[in-house]
């Protein structure tokens, strides 16, 4: 009983966070650790271009089973090269086994949309160079005769203008507007209650490339599907590529040569911490919401016991995406608090949540047994 009155006392006061606070969530609701962990979608969800076990889902996938309460956790990963919109969801309507699978599954991801954008791009590119886009060797000639293409500048910016891509671009982004909400409903009848994460899509090309411009506001209508739907947590890997370019997520530069629009190595961690993220916040108990929040707010936090000097690396505010805001968190007025100083300029206007992740010490050794989130919104 005192558990749960001390979780009530954070949600109405706000300000006051109790270190002896280890397990605030009744036995009832503690999760066993049965079940699995699926991961749907296209070669980027399969782990391309990331070396064996290091893609996103492989990375994910052991930070799940490294958590107590998922001990027991088992992986399969049911993503296929190549596959649209309408190929996933032909599995999950079609496939007894991925039916089976999904039966047991406990976290689900979810990676599709980028190939019905990106084939398009690469049927065109194909044609351009005399090549048969059904060859299994396609890409392998189609790097090759880039990079023969001494004018290759020309010849993609000719491309990009010709609006030959445009109508198969528009057909793409029609089909996934179709799928996406049959492919959700699959998911969530085939894996009731289980965790969903979206990965939004990235655009592959370099802001200064003609189809970088292109192919975006099609790349922003199939995100915009993906980011207002209901039912499970999206990653803005979108977002995350552009603000991260300098750690080289991709390596996609026709210019050079280089036609492998997959993440790198550091492309796919850079998805799997947008993925560890998401969890955390999912998984923290509810510290309340706040509305029209002030844009220069900051927020002060306290604590019934002083603090251990590392207690700030462990509160992060993140966007509904799991973007980390560049906010400053320091050591409070008092020991026992921390002070959440706004970034430069203020919070744009949207909604956030700050989180103080579990395992938060105490000067005493006493660890934070279970995260907190807190919601709000600036207007």
């Amino acid at each position: 009983m005192l558990r749960r009155l001390l979780v009530v006392l954070i949600i109405v006061c706000l300000i006051s966070f109790p270190m002896s606070m280890l397990l605030p969530l009744s036995a009832e609701a503690q999760a066993d650790s049965s079940g699995d962990y699926i991961s749907l979608g296209d070669s980027i969800a399969y782990g391309f271009n990331a070396p064996s076990g290091q893609g996103y889902s492989d990375l994910f996938s052991a930070y799940l089973k490294g958590r107590p309460e998922l001990a027991g956790l088992q992986f399969a990963n049911l993503a296929h090269p190549g596959d649209e919109s309408n190929d996933l969801l032909a599995k999950l309507q079609n496939s007894a086994a991925a039916q089976k699978d999904l039966s047991q599954a406990r976290v689900v991801t979810i990676s599709i949309g980028g190939n019905n954008l990106l084939g398009p791009v690469i049927r065109a590119l194909a044609e351009v160079y005399h090549l048969d886009p059904s060859d299994p060797q396609l890409y392998s000639e189609l790097g090759q005769a880039l990079k023969a293409d001494k004018a290759l500048a020309s010849t993609l910016f000719q491309l990009a203008l010709s609006g030959n891509i445009e109508t198969e671009l528009d057909t793409g982004v029609a089909t996934f507007r179709t799928d996406w909400p049959q492919i959700l409903q699959s998911v969530q009848s085939l894996a009731p209650g289980s965790q969903i994460y979206v990965l939004n899509v990235y655009n592959p090309f370099a802001q200064d490339n003609p189809f970088f411009s292109l192919v975006d506001p099609y790349i922003q209508q199939i995100n915009k599907i993906i980011e207002t739907g209901q039912g499970y947590s999206y990653a803005d890997i979108y977002t995350c590529f552009l603000q991260e370019s300098a750690q080289k997520p991709l390596n996609y530069d026709l210019l050079q040569g280089n036609f492998d629009p997959h993440p790198t190595l550091q492309g796919h961690q850079l998805i799997f911490q947008r993925l560890s993220a998401l969890f955390e916040l999912a998984n923290a108990t509810s510290w309340g919401n706040k509305l029209k929040v002030p844009s220069d707010k900051k927020w002060i936090i306290k604590f019934n016991a002083s603090l251990a000097q590392t207690a700030p690396d462990f509160v992060q505010v993140f966007t509904p995406g799991g973007i980390s805001i560049s906010t400053l968190v320091t050591p409070g007025d008092q020991p026992s608090s921390l002070a959440v100083t706004p970034p430069s300029g203020g919070y744009p206007p949207g909604s956030y949540s700050l989180l103080i992740r579990n395992g938060l010490p105490a000067q005493n050794g006493t660890r934070l047994d279970e995260g907190v989130r807190m919601n709000f919104t600036v207007e």
